[in-house]
């Protein structure tokens, strides 16, 4: 579903604005949402285009880290809280705090979430003209807290965007060969999904010429486990480009092993004696 919102409440994001019975429909669409439970919101955020025209950082900023692998070409985030400028470090404030995470608990029907004090893989995200991101399904587990992925959290900061431009965030049924939904990623639409073994994302069209795709992510995890197999601590890449030669047994060679390490996990999963007990989300 899309849900367009107007604010009049203090605080960055709109989601204060919901009464319980629009928070119980929410939590029934996303309960439903194919390809896999989700939630795009349009307005989330009540700042505008104008007031943070300056706070954003420049793409040659030195502040910024580069991704520079296939899969996620042209990428570069920030996490680093000391040099994030203080508007930014407020709005990621807001969305590890109580009253957002009640709201994330509330709509996805896991209880006990638990935000990632270090934004491991999230915070302030940037992708070059060209940039991709390839469709992929998330690491589960996060070794360094010992904890399980739940949910992500994606707000887009781009004052003028059109599908035309690229990036536009895609959301997957596994195995398909089209995206299920395309998410244009304009000023202040927020997406919040379940993520999982299941849950493939990512934007395989390259963002175009002149255009800087940017946004906040933020991942929210939980100390437990769900009774179902939900991954492990790899990213599983769905789309691995174009190879002759080597290259190509190279690529053939990098899926047969990821796909028998996932069975693995997944065999694992079942035989550990000391998961959660059924009736767990």
């Amino acid at each position: 579903m899309t849900v367009t919102i107007t604010s009049e409440r203090q605080g960055f994001f709109a989601y204060r604005d919901f009464s319980p019975e629009a928070v119980e429909r929410l939590a029934s669409e996303f309960k439903l949402a194919q390809p896999f439970s989700h939630l795009v919101f349009e307005n989330f955020l009540t700042l505008t285009p104008d007031q943070m025209a300056d706070v954003y950082p420049a793409p040659d900023s030195p502040y910024w880290n580069k991704r520079r692998d296939f899969y996620q070409s042209g990428k570069m985030y920030c996490r680093d809280t000391d040099i994030l400028p203080p508007l930014i470090s407020s709005m990621l404030y807001e969305l590890t705090a109580p009253p957002f995470l009640r709201f994330l608990e509330s709509v996805s029907g896991i209880a006990g979430l638990i935000p990632d004090p270090y934004y491991e893989g999230g915070g302030l995200h940037c992708s070059a003209p060209g940039g991709v991101l390839m469709p992929h399904t998330d690491a589960h587990y996060y070794e360094r807290l010992r904890l399980y992925r739940r949910i992500n959290v994606l707000l887009y900061l781009n004052p003028e965007w059109e599908e035309s431009f690229g990036g536009c965030l895609e959301l997957w049924e596994k195995g398909a060969k089209q995206p299920a939904r395309l998410v244009t990623p304009k000023w202040g639409t927020c997406v919040i999904f379940r993520t999982d073994d299941r849950s493939v994302h990512g934007f395989s069209t390259p963002v175009t010429a002149g255009h800087w795709r940017r946004s906040l992510a933020l991942y929210y995890y939980s100390s437990h486990d769900t009774v179902r197999f939900s991954g492990d601590p790899y990213i599983y890449w769905q789309q691995h480009g174009k190879h002759t030669g080597m290259n190509k047994l190279r690529v053939r060679c990098y899926q047969l092993l990821t796909r028998a390490a996932h069975r693995l996990s997944t065999l694992a999963h079942h035989a550990n004696p000391n998961k959660e007990p059924r009736g767990r989300p």
